[in-house]
């Protein structure tokens, strides 16, 4: 072997070069001479740490502190390992360790506060970071992950001011203008500004220009931007995101891509990869229930047990569940104030519980305390996505129901409900999930809603009383250039008519207006709602005519609530699950004619129906006869299929079998 100084300091420069396979091949035949070497024990083990190899870096950090039990920096490096692995007190131990060991261990104290944060020991974790900031006052990772901290439990102006100061020291800090960029958009919510949220653009691309590597920004902007309607680079865009999707680069996070592409098996490749690299699976060991005859118990999960659409729709089957047969539990982290509907939820189920303070691990440990056996993800991977409950088993059975219209890529979720038309038996292929097949619609709905009892007229909406009115009120990312372009075409074809659409800032509008102007439509053809509460939203639907659904990502409760009031809705069937929800709706009402396969089948229908007046006539007293006649407005039915289902997936359970494949009623 050549001089041992030598390999050592060429393996320590190419460390400091950032070549950690090649450094830890020469620590590693360095070692072979000399395994008591505690510097080389040290060094090997935080190279594994570096590649991830967690079970390496462990054992050579072990060897380490065998060799010298004093020295801090390896209780520090030790305790990384121990919270990669997700043994947080491990990992606390061992950073006290450090701390006791080296007065003002500044690093040692920063990740102790983080695995307090992560297991939500809020209080414990800022004294940490306090400690840190009398360390060193002005250094940008304390602030950072201060900001952190205050965004996890919703304190957003105060994350805001962390990471402003984080920049301030560092205006080269990637990850700081990005999770700024992600309070700014929380803050445009809560104060109805839209600058914030065209500031929190700007943070991303600043991001984005500091490190182009960084996972999933650049789908963060290219969503960010939907919500303005900024399309002014979006085909671009589409061609940078499909690239990286081809190479398997972590482009763009799973929810954002369902409203751009209808590829399912994109979809599912793009949540495979999300789930193993931010959700692995903590825990797949369930015991088996032995007690027979015994009430199923059913764990709901969700962030928006509020005033939010998935809520909206499944309140009145938390009230009318067979309480006989089955114990109803609800699991809340949400951040938002309570209202009337969280009210009624909470009076509804027979446990109601507030995991918003506890950690992943330790909500999964509440479940798992009650015994629950269905644990239901309202959530999957929209906002305040708490996957990780599931990743360590909550209950022996878990399924992705309603709020997620996708899959969730991930071994830890066994089912997903569905219906034929929703996911037809040639799709399973591209679900992780078993499906839980409904006889009628995937989508439970609240046969009491009520709409407001005054019906506001056309003028008070700045509608025109002489016109055909398309109402297209839905969220501003699902309107694509080409959907928009159809519209538009529409417009153009039937005179006398309209475009209603939703308000949600003034930058969307304006572009809106811009993009109809540049296809020879007027302004005054485009008509904008204001927000308004829900049951006067329901009775503004009675002045349009006909609902023009997105493609790529249809309506939803949109969808069902246009039916609802009687507003018929066109839709163009895609591949994918949200490009298939109208569709659903549609056939379980039994207007499978307003469900079109191409754009310009969509076109020539629109154009018919706000021509034929006979024909619109009809479809409406159709739609008005099947709402009270079809299962789709039934909430018994669809509960009592709903348990049926549930009861056929335990019954699997219970006889050991793997998860299965159910038909809820005969298959079609």
């Amino acid at each position: 072997m050549k001089n041992k100084e030598e390999i050592f300091n060429k393996a320590k420069q190419l460390h400091q070069l950032g070549k950690i396979r090649e450094a830890q091949e020469l620590y590693l035949q360095l070692i072979e001479e000399d395994n008591n070497n505690i510097k080389l024990n040290f060094l090997i083990g935080t190279s594994f740490l570096q590649l991830k190899n967690y079970q390496q870096a462990k054992i050579y950090l072990n060897n380490s502190i065998k060799i010298d039990s004093n020295i801090p920096h390896i209780y520090n490096s030790r305790g990384i390992v121990h919270s990669k692995t997700k043994k947080f007190q491990d990992a606390i131990n061992d950073f006290n360790k450090a701390i006791l060991l080296k007065e003002n261990f500044l690093e040692a104290y920063l990740n102790k506060g983080i695995v307090l944060k992560n297991i939500k020991k809020f209080e414990d974790s800022f004294k940490c970071f306090e400690e840190c900031l009398k360390i060193e006052s002005q250094n940008p990772k304390v602030y950072f992950n201060l900001g952190n901290l205050f965004t996890e439990f919703g304190k957003y102006q105060e994350a805001k001011n962390a990471y402003d100061k984080a920049i301030f020291f560092n205006d080269k800090y990637a990850e700081a203008y990005d999770y700024r960029g992600d309070v700014m958009r929380e803050l445009s919510k809560i104060n109805q500004d839209d600058k914030y949220f065209e500031l929190s653009i700007e943070d991303s691309e600043n991001a984005y220009k500091i490190n182009k590597n960084l996972n999933y920004l650049y789908g963060k902007i290219v969503h960010a931007k939907l919500f303005l309607n900024d399309w002014s680079s979006f085909g671009e865009q589409l061609k940078i995101i499909e690239n990286g999707l081809k190479n398997n680069k972590k482009i763009i996070i799973p929810f954002p891509l369902l409203s751009l592409i209808d590829d399912p098996q994109k979809h599912k490749e793009n949540s495979i990869l999300f789930a193993k690299t931010y959700i692995p699976i903590i825990s797949n060991n369930f015991r088996k229930k032995t007690i027979e005859n015994s009430k199923i118990k059913i764990g709901y999960f969700s962030a928006d047990l509020n005033a939010h659409a998935v809520s909206q729709l499944i309140n009145k089957m938390l009230r009318i569940h067979d309480k006989k047969k089955f114990q109803i539990y609800c699991y809340a982290f949400g951040l938002k104030e309570k209202d009337e509907l969280h009210i009624n939820i909470k009076n509804n189920v027979n446990v109601y519980r507030d995991i918003k303070d506890i950690s992943d691990h330790e909500a999964a440990l509440v479940a798992r305390k009650d015994e629950i056996d269905i644990a239901i993800d309202l959530q999957g991977y929209t906002g305040n996505q708490r996957a990780g409950i599931f990743a360590n088993r909550a209950a022996p059975i878990q399924i992705n129901y309603l709020g997620y219209p996708g899959t969730m890529g991930a071994e830890f979720i066994d089912y997903i409900i569905a219906d034929e038309i929703l996911i037809p038996e040639k799709n399973q292929k591209y679900y992780l999930e078993k499906i839980i097949y409904m006889p009628d619609s995937y989508q439970v709905q609240d046969d009491e809603l009520k709409e407001a009892e005054i019906i506001p007229s056309k003028t008070e909406l700045g509608l025109p009383e002489d016109c055909f009115i398309f109402c297209a009120i839905n969220n501003n990312y699902k309107i694509l250039p080409e959907v928009f372009n159809s519209w538009m075409r529409i417009l153009d074809k039937v005179e006398k008519s309209v475009l209603w659409l939703l308000e949600t800032n003034k930058v969307a509008k304006n572009n809106l207006l811009r993009e109809a102007e540049l296809k020879k439509i007027g302004s005054d053809r485009i008509v904008f709602a204001k927000k308004t509460s829900y049951d006067i939203y329901l009775s503004q639907l009675k002045c349009a005519d006909l609902f023009l659904d997105t493609f790529v990502y249809n309506g939803g409760a949109t969808a069902s609530n246009a039916l609802w009031m009687g507003l018929p809705v066109l839709t163009k069937k895609g591949q994918s699950y949200p490009a298939r929800m109208a569709s659903s709706l549609l056939h379980s009402i039994g207007l499978p004619e307003l469900i079109t396969n191409s754009t310009v089948a969509y076109e020539k229908l629109a154009i018919e129906l706000a021509t034929n007046p006979n024909k619109l006539k009809y479809i409406k007293l159709k739609l008005k006869e099947n709402r009270l006649q079809k299962a789709l407005f039934n909430t018994e039915i669809f509960t009592r299929n709903f348990e049926k289902g549930l009861e056929m997936v335990y019954q699997n359970y219970v006889e050991g079998n793997n998860p299965t494949n159910i038909y809820v009623g005969k298959k079609t």
